[in-house]
């Protein structure tokens, strides 16, 4: 370069830095050690001013590199050559390790000067090793640049050179928010998420604006499901570079791991169109879909994943949610929650879902899945979903014991459970009236035109033996309009109203023209047929309850009295 071009070039440094400097947060931190302007004890002062150059380039945030091309740009002390230097190397540094920053500046016009300390950092920049010179005063950034190489490559080789340099600059004891930000990035490469995430926060401590350490942190919180702390993370980083698309995808990520799909969604379609082919944003906008209930747009984001990783966990859930919700094809959906299963057996959300897909089953599946939710629930006592489906199953199989105990647990772990139906079947079938009435008065007072609250509340006056009342309730509710189950439901609770057998099966037999499937209907017929010893007219109806719920214990102990008495149901 010659001594013309020098001084141009720390003219074109100093302006480009004040341009810079408008998209920093924070500032550099006070150059400790040697002053910038001038000796003592024993110091130079052009090396005191080398020395505060050289302890804000090693600090390498976008404010401190500024700050050292300025200060080399005004330096009456150094060389020019010299100076120059330093600008060409805090500029071109600033361009490797913060590219968002310094997209719309160029490289500095003309040569670089022609220093060892130039050809070092071009060296390293590189990827290529060098040998720093041997004599006692040389320059600590000749131990610091081999940290560049992780800016540009991505090998083991750069990667473990790194990590020596950080390891031999730092007996220097000058802060380096850079040597800091490299050591993270080749920690996270090589595996060692939580060191790279100690290290990332340290760069950070000491230059908040180092933003690509704010990145790499929230980053790693994010894949953690620390998503708060990314979320706060990312707010050190200017308003300038949210523009940028790595800090769309960082935040996006963030905002997705923290639940709130409506804010990271036009922000994971942003990141897409930044990167049709970024297949982690790509599973993310189909579950972000799929939520959404948009079940055509995720499939073909769905199929072109699945050449990416078909055994994906998520990939296997939404697989499994698109074909269940949408085509209605539960063969497939079992198939992919199968897969899922065997793949990642403790993973509660699959498990969940694989357990309330299999209730939907015959007996096999249905005795999965209570597996599968006891497995859940056991992991994590207060889950909703696990102990609906559990108390589906007490109640299923008629263990109103059990149900009553599983519906105690659901008040207290869920205050605001608002199931009351099978809670209010859990405490009737458990003859716990009073709590079976507070179910249904709850219930009614929720949704006072449900078909099922008030039968709910009409059994709880037939339980009571208010037959006045419960008379009245029954009759005005079928003089009204409603549906044949529920029509069924009034006759068999009016049959149990009835002063004779015989008035009570006229009742239930309006019950059972209503709705051939009435258990209950069926289960009292069968009993007045018992009691008048009509044994195979007991058999026929004992055999369709039997049907219907073959799991329930006291129909099988109703089945072994008829089989002992001759009367054997196959």
């Amino acid at each position: 370069m010659t001594a013309h071009a020098r001084p141009a070039v720390l003219a074109c440094a100093v302006l480009a830095w004040a341009a810079l400097a408008a998209s920093c947060v924070g500032g550099p931190k006070p150059v400790t050690g040697t002053a910038i302007s001038g000796g003592h004890g024993g110091v130079s002062e052009a090396q005191a001013a080398r020395n505060g150059i050289e302890a804000l380039i090693a600090m390498g945030s976008p404010s401190s590199l500024e700050l050292a091309a300025s200060t080399a740009a005004e330096s009456a002390t150094l060389p020019p050559g010299e100076a120059a230097s330093y600008a060409w190397i805090a500029w071109e540094l600033a361009r490797l390790a913060y590219p968002e920053a310094m997209a719309a500046r160029p490289a500095l016009a003309g040569s670089p000067p022609d220093t060892a300390l130039v050809r070092a950092f071009v060296d390293a920049r590189n990827g290529r090793s060098g040998t720093a010179p041997a004599q006692a005063d040389a320059s600590p950034l000749f131990e610091l640049f081999p940290v560049l190489g992780v800016f540009r490559l991505k090998t083991a080789a750069v990667n473990g050179a790194a990590l020596a340099a950080a390891e031999r600059f730092a007996s220097y004891a000058l802060p380096s928010a850079l040597s800091d930000l490299a050591r993270a990035m080749a920690l996270e490469r090589g595996g060692d998420k939580a060191g790279a995430l100690d290290w990332y926060r340290h760069s950070l401590s000491l230059a908040p604006d180092c933003y690509p350490a704010a990145l790499g942190a929230s980053r790693l919180l994010s894949d953690s499901g620390r998503a708060a702390e990314a979320l706060e993370t990312l707010a050190l980083i200017s308003p300038s570079l949210h523009a940028s698309s790595v800090y769309r995808r960082a935040n996006a990520m963030a905002l997705y791991g923290a639940g709130r799909w409506t804010e990271a969604f036009p922000l994971v379609t942003a990141v897409l169109l930044d990167d049709p082919m970024d297949s982690r944003f790509m599973l993310i906008r189909a579950h972000l879909l799929v939520e959404r209930g948009e079940y055509r747009q995720a499939t073909p984001l769905l199929d072109a994943y699945a050449s990416v990783d078909s055994w994906d966990r998520l990939y296997l859930l939404l697989r499994a949610r698109v074909a269940l919700e949408s085509a209605k094809d539960r063969g497939t959906a079992v198939a992919a929650l199968r897969r899922g299963l065997e793949r990642y057996p403790e993973d509660r959300e699959l498990v969940l879902y694989a357990a309330e897909t299999f209730w939907s089953g015959d007996l096999q599946e249905r005795a999965e899945a209570v597996v599968l939710a006891s497995r859940v629930l056991k992991a994590d006592p207060a889950s909703e979903r696990a102990l609906r489906l559990l108390l589906a199953a007490d109640l299923a199989s008629g263990d109103a014991a059990a149900a009553a105990v599983r519906a105690d647990a659901i008040r207290t772990a869920i205050p605001g459970y608002a199931d009351y139906g099978s809670l209010y079947r859990a405490y009737r079938g458990a003859g716990r009236l009073a709590d079976a009435a507070a179910m249904a008065k709850a219930w009614l007072a929720a949704e006072p035109a449900s078909e099922q609250a008030n039968l709910a509340w009409a059994g709880i006056l037939v339980d009571r033996g208010d037959k006045a009342a419960a008379s009245e309730l029954i009759g005005r509710l079928l003089a009204g309009k409603g549906g044949a189950a529920y029509r069924s439901s009034l006759y068999f609770l009016q049959s149990r109203l009835q002063p004779n057998d015989d008035a009570a099966l006229a009742s239930l037999r309006s019950a059972l023209v209503e709705n051939g499937m009435n258990l209950e209907a069926l289960v009292a017929t069968y009993d007045i047929y018992f009691r008048k010893n009509d044994l195979q007219r007991a058999r026929f109806y004992l055999k369709q309850a039997l049907t219907i719920a073959p799991e329930r214990q006291d129909l099988a102990d109703r089945r072994t009295t008829l089989a002992q008495l001759g009367v054997a149901i196959p």
